[in-house]
């Protein structure tokens, strides 16, 4: 259950569960964006990623206000990844085939095919249903009913399968499932240990 090493632009990721993505909605206020950043990070996010059109400013106050969060661009637009990664982001989250720009900035790349360059990750969607996941890369899940009890129930067979990523805007409920699957696992010891009379 041990998530391999990431390293994305020289920021290194190891953790003995599934890291927790933060998908922050970028909304017309860029206060109510900062304060989701803040939020997400006071929650437990491992990664944040942004998408849409112009997210530099908020990509680049987020590395200001925490350097070692990796930050990432969610976009299919060459154009909104390289202006993201010149604003700092570490990782490209992309539908489209974007490698050619990861390599350009050195940046993480998560796409759907099934190979790419150093710092690959392969995002499979959104899950439906208990995963087969592949075991020779990476993988970035989102999963259906995100925050409900089915889609927690779901994020935590996803994290049993060996998820590497879990994108999602709950955090807090996300990265406890993701620390009770590991604990079941076996590769983390529980939070809290209570034994029963």
């Amino acid at each position: 259950m041990k998530t391999p090493d990431l390293v994305f632009r020289g920021r290194r990721l190891s953790s003995d569960r599934a890291l927790v993505l933060a998908a922050i909605q970028v909304l017309p206020e860029p206060d109510a964006a900062r304060d989701a950043v803040v939020s997400a990070v006071e929650d437990g996010a491992d990664l944040v990623s942004f998408a849409g059109t112009g997210v530099e400013p908020l990509i680049s106050w987020t590395r200001e206000k925490f350097p070692d969060l990796v930050v990432a661009v969610d976009t299919a637009d060459a154009s909104v990844a390289a202006g993201g990664c010149e604003a700092g982001a570490d990782l490209i989250i992309a539908r489209t085939d974007l490698t050619d720009v990861a390599a350009r900035f050195g940046a993480g790349y998560a796409g759907s095919s099934e190979a790419g360059p150093p710092g690959f990750v392969l995002d499979v969607g959104v899950l439906r249903s208990a995963p087969s996941l592949p075991e020779d890369v990476p993988v970035l899940v989102e999963v259906a009913g995100d925050g409900t009890p089915a889609g927690l129930a779901l994020a935590a067979l996803a994290a049993s399968a060996g998820a590497a990523i879990i994108r999602t805007r709950h955090v807090r409920a996300t990265r406890h499932v993701a620390e009770m699957a590991a604990s079941i696992a076996g590769t983390r010891p529980p939070a809290k240990a209570v034994r029963w009379e």
